[in-house]
């Protein structure tokens, strides 16, 4: 879904942050390509298939070639409407980096590292390559934060009609900000006298010239005591079936196999708003490709009902007049899916529309 409809995922944004493998199959070909190649790829074809996805053993690999002098920091973020629910993210993104102590100072140096941004209307993830190429071999201050933060901005650009687009460019930085801030604290001094966003005391002499007192970022806490009136009303719980289903073990209708010569059905939809419907002709192709009957209002043997409602009886199917765009005209039904919507699409439906009414447009 993230490489052909552009889905914005999560899950494609940590693979590509810790360099997943994809393993891809077209006939008897094999090929093996990287999560970043994958995403940048057109769409699959009808005869290559994903066979799997692999996830490197990072802690296999730090332990071997790095030993225990470097360690490995790793987060992933991620801001919605809901948190908590099935909302689409303003931003995804997922953030790694191999640290180790500085041999000169008392701060961490970053070593190599991998960025991934995704979810803010662009067709894919990206990596922020130039942001990991820029850090490497630092040390985080403040200062090195703010050319990442400048450098993360020119990379992720929105587009100008994507939603909220100041809030989601600064959660980008902050997202970078945050993964590396509790380095900054340990390090030392940057050269403009700047820590983590406040003004240190180097020269109290130098602020009193110009009139102000340097003051420290204060923090402050509030407490909210619930109304246990109604409880548990108003208490969070988890989704009902939140854990099979993110598990991938809950049976979709489409991941239950078609019984032997099932029959699959397509509607054919009324194009016209208020029309007489003469008749349905189908393109021959369409009819060769496995159609094997088109059903409308002339074939069912009762009232042609489809539901009732306060305002009376609406009709399954659209009998000698259409009353809307949209309306089911015909069910068109073939041996499979793929082949009932194909000749659904190439149904051409004669209208007579002479002596009528114009129709009503809400």
């Amino acid at each position: 879904m993230a490489q052909r409809n552009h889905f914005p995922s999560d899950i494609a944004t940590v693979l590509l942050a810790v360099s997943s493998l994809v393993n891809l199959m077209n006939g008897l070909k094999s090929e093996e390509i990287t999560m970043e190649e994958f995403l940048r790829r057109h769409e699959l074809d009808s005869k290559s298939i994903l066979v799997s996805v692999k996830i490197p053993d990072w802690d296999r690999i730090m332990s071997i070639s790095l030993g225990t002098k470097m360690k490995l920091l790793f987060e992933t973020y991620r801001v919605a409407p809901r948190p908590l629910g099935n909302a689409l993210p303003y931003l995804n993104a997922t953030l790694m980096a191999k640290i180790s102590r500085c041999a000169s100072s008392n701060g961490m140096v970053v070593g190599d590292c991998r960025f991934a941004f995704g979810a803010y209307g662009t067709k894919h993830a990206i990596r922020a390559t130039k942001v990991e190429e820029f850090l490497t071999g630092k040390v985080p201050s403040v200062d090195v934060l703010y050319e990442a933060v400048k450098l993360l901005r020119s990379i992720v650009v929105l587009d100008d009609d994507t939603s909220y687009l100041a809030y989601r460019s600064s959660l980008a930085a902050g997202f970078l900000f945050e993964f590396f801030s509790h380095l900054v604290e340990g390090n030392a001094e940057s050269p403009n006298g700047y820590v983590n966003g406040y003004s240190t005391l180097m020269s109290p002499a130098r602020h009193l010239d110009h009139g102000k007192v340097s003051t420290l970022l204060t923090s402050g806490k509030q407490e909210v005591e619930l109304n246990k009136q109604y409880h548990p009303v108003g208490e969070p719980i988890a989704k009902s079936g939140a854990v099979i289903q993110a598990s991938g073990e809950v049976v979709y209708v489409d991941d239950i196999p078609s019984p032997t010569n099932c029959l699959h059905g397509a509607f054919i939809f009324s194009t016209k708003p208020l029309a007489r419907v003469k008749g349905i002709e189908l393109k021959p192709k369409s009819v060769a490709d496995g159609v094997n009957a088109v059903i409308s209002f002339k074939d069912i043997l009762g009232e042609n009902l489809g539901i009732k409602t306060g305002f009376g009886p609406e009709p399954l199917f659209a009998d000698d007049f259409t009353r809307c765009t949209g309306q089911y005209i015909a069910l068109l039904v073939a041996d499979t899916q793929k082949h009932a919507d194909m000749a659904a699409d190439l149904a051409v439906v004669d209208y007579y529309m002479e002596n009528l009414e114009p129709p009503i447009y809400l």
